[in-house]
C-alpha cells in the first residue's frame, strides 16, 4: 500500500478556533517591577467597550481610581459640559475611555463617561477634590490614533526596572508594526512568508491500494488463519502492545484478547499471508463464461462511411451499417480466441424486441418476448437454469453460424437481455458480459427513453443499480460498448461496468474489434474480493457517507492493475489526542479467491510517523499517489451528483500538485506534471461549466432535476475512466483529451 504523503498530517491550524480569535487580538501589555503581573485587555478600537468592565490601572498613578460601573446601573458623569444649563444639571454623553498623557514611568490614567442611553434624574454630588484640580477634561483621541500602551524604541534604555512583554497582534501590519517593540529577536520575513505560502492546498492523507498486486500472492504462504481482535476483527499484528498473562490490547479499539497458546508478539509480521484449500465445486482450470450480449435493433441499419484507407475501391466511397461491422467484430474475437484460449466458454445473446439466447450456438435458441421481458424473477431464473455451454474449439463452427445470420429488427430490449446474461454469467465467478448497443432502452423493464418523469428515471436507474450489484455479488465483470454519436444513457447503464470493474467506451463501429480484443485481454486474477481498512479513532474516512474509523468494500473481480483510492482524516475535536502519538497505525485487510479456487487473506499493517509541520509533509507527498487519488475521487463525486464539491475537490487537490512541483526533489517530473495537467484541466473545466449550469437552474427553481440526469455519454464516459484511474487509462484520457 501506498499513501500520498509520508507521514499523517495532521492539520492542527483550526483548533481552539474562538479562543484563536481572542488572543490574536490581545494588544501588549506593560509590567512593573513594583506592581503586581497582570494582563490587562485593552478596548477594542473598533466597538464600545463593555460597560461591565472593571479596569484598574496596572502601575502606581498620582489619580485616584475611577469607582467600578455596576452592572445595569447608570452612573452621572463626573465631567461638566459647557452646555450645561443651571447650576447642577449634568447631560450624559457617550460611554468612552480617554487617556491622558503620563511621565515616561507612569501608565496611562482611563476616564469613563455614562453611555448615551443612560437618561435618569439624578443629583450630582459636589466634586470631588480630584476634579476640583482639573476643570476641563482631556481631549478623547481619534480611535485609530490610539496611543500605544507599549512605549517606543528610545524608551528602551531609560527605565532599567521596566520590562514590556508584546502579544501579537492579529493583522498582519500590526503584526509588522510591533516587531520594533519587541525584546526578542524578529523572525526572518522569508521563513514567515514560507509559512504562508506553504500551507497545504488539500488534506494529503490519502490511501492508494493496488489490489491487482496485492492479490497475486507469490512465494510462501500460512496455512493458519489470522488471529483478529474479539470487538473490531482487527488483527494481531506487531503493532499491538503485548500485556501480561498471554493477552493483547487492540491497537484501533483498545480490546484487552487473549493471546493465542504458544504465539508471540515477535512472531506476526506487518505483512501477513494465508492460502486455504479450494472451495468446493471449484476447479483449478478457467471455466469462467464469456457472454457476447449484443444490440440487433432497428437503429443498428444505420451506415457509417468507410475511411479512405480501408476503402477497397479508391474511386467511391464505401458504407458499412453497425450490425455488418458488429458481426465483423464478433467474428475476428472468436477466431482470437479460438487461437488464444480454446478451452474459453463463448456464448450469444441478442436483443431487440425479443431477447434470443442462442448458448454455445449448438442448440436452438431460447426466445423470450412479450410478458416475458416484464417479470425480472422469471427472466433471472432463465439466466440461471442455462445449460453449461461447451469449449469454443467444439462450438467455433456453430457460433458463427449464428452470428452470420444476424439481422437489424425490432426496439431494444437492453434490461431484460443484460438481466438473462449476468445470472447466467452468475454460474461461474470470474464470468465476463460484454453489452454492446446503439441506443437508449426503451422497453418497459430498464427503460431509459421515457424518463421524464422522476419517478419513472429513479426506477430505470435503480434497476441497474440492483443488476450491478447482482453482478459484483458473483464477480462478474460486465462492459459496456456504445457506437459513437448515439445517446445511451450512459450514466446509468454504465454502472454494470463501474460497479463490477469493467470497461466502459464510446467506440466508431470499426473499431469494435479492436475493443473486443481489449476487453478479453484483461486477466483476471482474482474474484470475491473484498477490502477492509482499519484506521485509529481519531481518524475517518473522506467522503464515505459516514464517521467511523473502519471502511469495507466489496471489489468483485480485479485484474492486475485494479487501483483503489481512500482519503482519510482527523476528527477536529480529537486533533490534540491524535498529537500525542508520534506513529499511528494503519491496517489493511484483504479477502479473495485465488484462479485456482483457494481462498486468500492477506493482512498489512505500518505504523506512520504523525507531524503538524506543513513543510515537513509537503517536502514528504507522493505526486503519482495524488493524481491518482484527484481523479478517481472528483470523478466518483460528479457520478454521484455532488458536481460542486468534485469540483472544488479537483481544483484543491491540483493545487497541491502544483505546490509539490516547485521542490527541487520534483524538478525531473516536470514533463510528467505538464503531461498529466494537460490531460486533466480541460476535464476540470468541463466540470466547472456543468457545475454553473446546474447553480444556473437551481437559482431559476428546477431543484427537482438531479445533476446527473444532464451527464451526455460524452461526460459520463471521462468520468468512467477517471474512477479507474490508473497509468494505463491516464495516457488514454490523454489521447481522448486531444
Amino acid at each position: 500500500m501506498e499513501f500520498g504523503c509520508r507521514y499523517i498530517y495532521v492539520n492542527d491550524k483550526n483548533i481552539n478556533r474562538d479562543n484563536e480569535k481572542i488572543h490574536t487580538h490581545l494588544p501588549s501589555v506593560e509590567i512593573h517591577s513594583n506592581a503586581p503581573t497582570t494582563f490587562q485587555e485593552a478596548p477594542c478600537s473598533n466597538a464600545l467597550p463593555s460597560p461591565h468592565l472593571n479596569v484598574q490601572p496596572s502601575g502606581p498613578t498620582e489619580r485616584k481610581t475611577p469607582p467600578p460601573i455596576p452592572e445595569r446601573r447608570k452612573k452621572p458623569s463626573m465631567i461638566q459640559h459647557q452646555d450645561v444649563s443651571g447650576p447642577g444639571s449634568v447631560p450624559y454623553d457617550n460611554f468612552r475611555p480617554t487617556e491622558e498623557s503620563q511621565p515616561n514611568n507612569q501608565t496611562t490614567d482611563v476616564y469613563y463617561e455614562t453611555p448615551l442611553d443612560s437618561e435618569y434624574p439624578c443629583a450630582l454630588q459636589s466634586p470631588s477634590p480630584e476634579l476640583e484640580r482639573s476643570k476641563t477634561p482631556p481631549p478623547v483621541p481619534e480611535r485609530k490614533k490610539r496611543t500605544s500602551l507599549v512605549p517606543p524604541t528610545s524608551m528602551f534604555n531609560e527605565p532599567p526596572n521596566s520590562v514590556y512583554v508584546e502579544v501579537l497582534p492579529a493583522s498582519a501590519s500590526e503584526m509588522e508594526r510591533s516587531k520594533s517593540h519587541s525584546l526578542f529577536p524578529p523572525a526572518s520575513p522569508q521563513l514567515e512568508e514560507n509559512k504562508v505560502k506553504e500551507q497545504l492546498q488539500a488534506n494529503c492523507n490519502v490511501l492508494l491500494l493496488n489490489l491487482g498486486k496485492l492479490v497475486d500472492i507469490s512465494g510462501t504462504a500460512n496455512s493458519v488463519k489470522p488471529t483478529v481482535c474479539c470487538r473490531c476483527s482487527a488483527a494481531l499484528s506487531k503493532v499491538n502492545p503485548g500485556l501480561e498473562n498471554q493477552t493483547w490490547c487492540c491497537a484501533f479499539c483498545g480490546c484487552e484478547n487473549t493471546m493465542p497458546a504458544g504465539a508471540h508478539i515477535e512472531n506476526f509480521t506487518e505483512d501477513q499471508i494465508c492460502l486455504s484449500d479450494p472451495l468446493p465445486g471449484r476447479t483449478p482450470d478457467d471455466d469462467s463464461i464469456l457472454i457476447f450480449c449484443v444490440d440487433i435493433s432497428g437503429s443498428m441499419s444505420v451506415t457509417s462511411e468507410i475511411e479512405s484507407e480501408q476503402n477497397l475501391n479508391g474511386n467511391h466511397a464505401l458504407y458499412i451499417t453497425r450490425m455488418e461491422a458488429l458481426k465483423a467484430g464478433l467474428l475476428q474475437s472468436l477466431d482470437y480466441l479460438y487461437n488464444q484460449h480454446p478451452k474459453k466458454r463463448v456464448v450469444l445473446i441478442t436483443f431487440s424486441d425479443q431477447v434470443m439466447i442462442y448458448g454455445d450456438g449448438t442448440s436452438p435458441p431460447h426466445i423470450l418476448d412479450d410478458t416475458e421481458l416484464l417479470d425480472p424473477d422469471y427472466l433471472r431464473s432463465c439466466g440461471e437454469t442455462q445449460p453449461m455451454p461447451h469449449t469454443l474449439e467444439e462450438t467455433l463452427t456453430a457460433l458463427k453460424s449464428r452470428i452470420g445470420s444476424l439481422y437489424e429488427m425490432g426496439a431494444t430490449a437492453l434490461g431484460p437481455a443484460a438481466l438473462v446474461s449476468i445470472a447466467m454469467a452468475a454460474q461461474k465467478p470470474g464470468s465476463k458480459v460484454i453489452i454492446c448497443t446503439d441506443g437508449r432502452a426503451n422497453t418497459y423493464l430498464g427503460n431509459l427513453d421515457d424518463i421524464a418523469e422522476e419517478h419513472a428515471y429513479q426506477s430505470s436507474r435503480l434497476f441497474y443499480s440492483n443488476l450491478a450489484n447482482l453482478a459484483l455479488q458473483h464477480s462478474v465483470v460486465v462492459s459496456v460498448l456504445t457506437i459513437e454519436r448515439t445517446d445511451c444513457r450512459l450514466h446509468e447503464l454504465g454502472q454494470l461496468a463501474d460497479k463490477t470493474g469493467g470497461k466502459v467506451n464510446i467506440v466508431h463501429p470499426l473499431n469494435l474489434a479492436q475493443e473486443f480484443q481489449s476487453i478479453l485481454e484483461e486477466e483476471i486474477n482474482a474474484t470475491d474480493v473484498k477490502v477492509r481498512v482499519y484506521l485509529p479513532s481519531y481518524m475517518y474516512f473522506v467522503f464515505e457517507g459516514h464517521s467511523m474509523p473502519v471502511l469495507e468494500r466489496a471489489i468483485g473481480s480485479t485484474t492486475p492493475d485494479t487501483v483503489l483510492s481512500l482519503e482519510f482524516d482527523i476528527h477536529s475535536t480529537l486533533i490534540q489526542d491524535a498529537l500525542r502519538h508520534s506513529q499511528l497505525p494503519v491496517q489493511v485487510q484483504l479477502t479473495f479467491c485465488r484462479q485456482d479456487g483457494r481462498r486468500g487473506h492477506r493482512i498489512l499493517t505500518q505504523r506512520r510517523p504523525v507531524t503538524n509541520d506543513c513543510l515537513a509533509a509537503l517536502e514528504a507527498l507522493n505526486m503519482s499517489v495524488l493524481q491518482i487519488h484527484s481523479a478517481q475521487i472528483s470523478a466518483h463525486l460528479a457520478m454521484e451528483g455532488r458536481v460542486e464539491e468534485a469540483t472544488k475537490v479537483a481544483l484543491a487537490l491540483k493545487g497541491l500538485i502544483a505546490q509539490i512541483m516547485k521542490h527541487e526533489k520534483y524538478e525531473a517530473s516536470n514533463d510528467v506534471y505538464e503531461e498529466w495537467e494537460n490531460t486533466m484541466s480541460p476535464i476540470y473545466e468541463d466540470l466547472q461549466v456543468y457545475g454553473n449550469s446546474i447553480k444556473r437552474q437551481r437559482e431559476q427553481g428546477n431543484t427537482h432535476v438531479p445533476a446527473v440526469k444532464g451527464f451526455t455519454d460524452e461526460m459520463a464516459n471521462m468520468m468512467f475512466h477517471l474512477k479507474q484511474a490508473k497509468n494505463k487509462v491516464m495516457k488514454k484520457l490523454k489521447h481522448q483529451a486531444q
